[in-house]
C-alpha cells in the first residue's frame, strides 16, 4: 500500500502539523524525504519526495518562494513541509496561493517539531513497504536485462522503457542529435508534431538546450524542464544523461505527456541508462574498428601498396567507395601541428576534418578524409562528365583554408591539390604529385595558401631538377642588376617586375596592387628596362625573367 500525504498528516507523532494549501493533492505518494538548502538543488529532486525546509533559504526572496513551489510541483514532488516559528511566523501568502493554484501540498511544521521528526515518520512507514518496492525493482531489472540480452539495440531498449513508464521517450547522442525514439498512441502531444524526429538531427530547439545546466554531464539523476508545445501549454521533460566514467554517451528524454512519473518509473529510467551506456560503448568500439580498417585501406591506396587494380576495386566496394570515376588527392597541412602534444594534435586534426567536410558540402564535392602523419589527406571525387572544374575546386579549397585557419594564429593552413586521375586505383599518383607540391611550397618561397599543382609545374621543375648553385648563377644572369640595386638602395624593382607579370602587363592593375601612382609605376618600369637592357617585348627574354624570379623565390626559401 502506498504512503500518501494524507497518511503522513494523520500520523500520531505529528499532532498539530497542518496542511495549509493544496488539499486536492492529499493522495500524492511519498517515496522519500529531501531537504532544500540552495536554489540550485531544484534539479536534484525526484518525484514523490517530501521536501523539508527551515525557510531560511527564501525568507527574504518573495520571487524565489513562488519559484520553489512551482518547480517542486512541476517535478511532481509529494509536497513541501516548512518549519515555522524561526524564519517565518506564518507561511507567505504568495506560496500559499501558488500551492493552492497547483494543487501542491504545502505543510506547516510548528516550532516544536524538528525536521528530523518528519523524516523519521516517513522512513518508518516506508520501511514496512520495502519488500514490495524491492520486488517491483527486481521485475524492472529483469525486463531491461532481458531486452538487452535478446536485442542489444537502443531502439529495443527505448521501446521497453516506454512500455514500463507509460510515456514517450527520445534518445540522443552526446551532441543532442537524435538516435531513436518511441511514441505512444495515447500521447496528446505526438512527438512528430512538436519536436524534430529526423535521426542525427537535434530534436529540441537551441533555446531549450540552453536552459539545461552546464554541469548536466555530472548528474546521476534526471533533471526536469518544461518544453513549450502550444501557446502557454508545456510538456514536462525528464532528462537523464547516459554516462560512464565521467564520459557522456547521450541522453534519455522522457516526454511526460501521458501520465505523471512515479519513483519506480525513475528506477526503470536508471536501469535503461546503464544498459544504454554499455550499448553506446560497444557501438563506439565497433565504429572505431571499422574506421581503423578503412584508414588502413586508404593509407595503402595512397601509398600504392595494393597489388592490383582488381584488388583495389574489390576493397573500395567493401568500404562503399566509388572506384571507376576520376579523383584528385588533396593535402591540408597546419604548421602548428608539428609542435603540439597528442591531445592538441587530435583536436587540430579533427578541426581540419570538419573544415574540409563543411566546405566540400557547400560546393557539392564528395570527399573522404584520412590522416597521414601531420597532414590530412583528402580524396576528392570528381564529376565524370566535367572532371576538371578547376575554378570550382579552387574556390572550395579557399573555403577549406578559411574555415581551418584561426585569425589569431601566425601560422597558416596550406592546401595542395594534386593532378586528376581516371579512377581510384591511381590515386597514389595524385598523392605523390600532392606531396611534391607540399615540398615545393615549403622550399620554393611560394606564398600562396592554396596550391593546385597544375599551376606550378615550372616551380617544381626548377626546385627538383636544378641544384642551388645553378639556380643562383641563373638568377644573377637574368635579374641580378635589379637584386643588387634593391639591396643597396632599398628600391622595389623586383616586386615591380613581379607585378608586371602577375597582371599580364597591365600598368593600371599592377600599380593598384603596389599602392602607387600609375606614373610612378611607369617610371620604375622604364628604369627596369634600362637596367636589364630590354624593352620587355621579346618573348624569350620575358620567359628568362620569369624563370629568374622563380629561381629567386626558391633561393629565398
Amino acid at each position: 500500500m502506498e504512503f500518501t500525504v494524507a497518511d503522513f498528516l494523520s500520523d500520531s507523532e505529528l499532532d498539530g502539523v497542518g496542511l495549509i494549501a493544496g488539499h486536492n493533492g492529499l493522495d500524492r505518494t511519498i517515496t522519500r524525504t529531501n531537504i532544500i538548502d540552495n536554489p540550485d538543488s531544484l534539479d536534484w529532486f525526484m518525484p514523490g519526495e517530501l521536501v523539508l525546509s527551515s525557510g531560511y533559504l527564501f525568507q527574504e526572496h518573495p520571487h524565489l518562494q513562488e519559484e520553489i513551489v512551482s518547480a517542486l510541483a512541476n517535478i511532481n514532488c509529494a509536497g513541501l513541509c516548512i518549519k515555522t516559528g524561526r524564519y517565518f511566523q506564518a507561511l507567505p501568502q504568495s506560496m500559499i496561493q501558488q500551492a493552492q493554484k497547483l494543487d501542491f501540498p504545502l505543510i506547516e511544521l510548528p516550532f516544536g517539531y524538528s525536521l528530523s521528526t518528519a523524516m523519521d515518520v516517513v522512513n518508518r512507514h516506508l520501511t514496512t513497504q520495502g519488500g514490495h518496492r524491492l520486488e517491483k525493482t527486481l521485475a524492472i531489472h529483469r525486463e531491461v536485462m532481458q531486452t538487452a540480452l535478446i536485442s542489444a539495440g537502443l531502439q529495443s531498449l527505448t521501446e521497453t522503457l516506454v512500455r514500463l513508464i507509460g510515456n514517450p521517450v527520445l534518445v540522443t547522442d552526446s551532441s543532442w542529435n537524435l538516435l531513436c525514439y518511441q511514441d505512444r498512441g495515447d500521447n496528446p502531444y505526438p512527438l512528430r508534431e512538436y519536436v524534430h524526429t529526423t535521426v542525427r538531427q537535434p530534436p529540441f530547439s537551441e533555446e531549450f538546450l540552453q536552459s539545461l545546466p552546464n554541469s548536466l554531464r555530472h548528474y546521476k539523476k534526471a533533471v526536469t524542464r518544461s518544453y513549450l508545445v502550444r501557446g502557454e501549454t508545456s510538456v514536462r521533460c525528464r532528462i537523464r544523461p547516459i554516462a560512464a566514467h565521467e564520459h557522456i554517451y547521450g541522453y534519455i528524454i522522457v516526454w511526460e505527456s501521458v501520465r505523471a512519473m512515479t519513483e519506480l518509473d525513475f528506477v526503470a529510467v536508471e536501469q535503461v541508462a546503464v544498459v544504454a551506456a554499455l550499448e553506446r560503448i560497444r557501438a563506439k568500439e565497433v565504429e572505431q574498428t571499422k574506421l581503423r580498417v578503412r584508414k588502413d585501406f586508404l593509407s595503402d591506396l595512397l601509398s600504392g601498396n595494393i597489388g592490383s587494380v582488381n584488388a583495389a576495386r574489390s576493397l573500395a566496394k567493401l568500404h562503399g567507395l566509388p572506384f571507376d570515376c576520376p579523383y584528385r588527392c588533396l593535402i591540408l597541412r597546419d604548421q602548428r601541428m608539428e609542435d603540439v602534444n597528442q591531445e592538441d594534435f587530435l583536436v587540430r586534426m579533427d578541426h581540419l576534418s570538419v573544415a574540409v567536410t563543411q566546405a566540400a558540402r557547400e560546393y557539392g564535392l564528395p570527399v573522404v578524409t584520412v590522416p597521414q602523419g601531420a597532414q590530412l589527406a583528402v580524396l576528392v571525387q570528381l564529376d565524370a562528365r566535367t572532371p576538371d572544374g578547376v575554378e570550382r575546386l579552387r574556390a572550395a579549397l579557399e573555403r577549406m583554408v578559411e574555415l581551418a585557419e584561426e585569425p589569431e594564429s601566425d601560422h597558416g593552413v596550406l592546401a595542395v591539390l594534386g593532378k586528376a586521375v581516371t579512377h581510384l586505383g591511381q590515386i597514389n599518383d595524385s598523392y605523390r604529385d600532392t606531396q611534391n607540391g607540399v615540398h615545393m611550397a615549403l622550399t620554393s618561397g611560394v606564398e600562396d595558401r592554396v596550391i593546385i599543382t597544375d599551376d606550378y609545374a615550372v616551380y617544381q621543375l626548377l626546385s627538383e631538377h636544378m641544384d642551388r648553385d645553378t639556380l643562383r648563377r641563373f638568377c644573377q644572369s637574368s635579374i641580378g642588376p635589379l637584386l643588387a640595386h634593391d639591396g643597396e638602395h632599398g628600391t622595389q624593382f623586383v616586386p615591380t617586375l613581379e607585378a608586371y607579370f602577375e597582371y599580364n602587363g597591365s600598368i593600371t592593375d599592377a600599380a593598384r596592387h603596389m599602392y602607387i601612382h600609375r606614373n610612378t609605376y611607369i617610371y620604375r618600369l622604364e628604369k627596369i628596362k634600362t637596367m636589364l637592357g630590354t624593352d620587355l617585348r621579346n618573348p624569350r627574354k620575358l620567359l628568362e625573367l620569369q624563370l629568374g624570379l622563380m629561381a629567386h623565390h626558391i633561393l629565398k626559401a
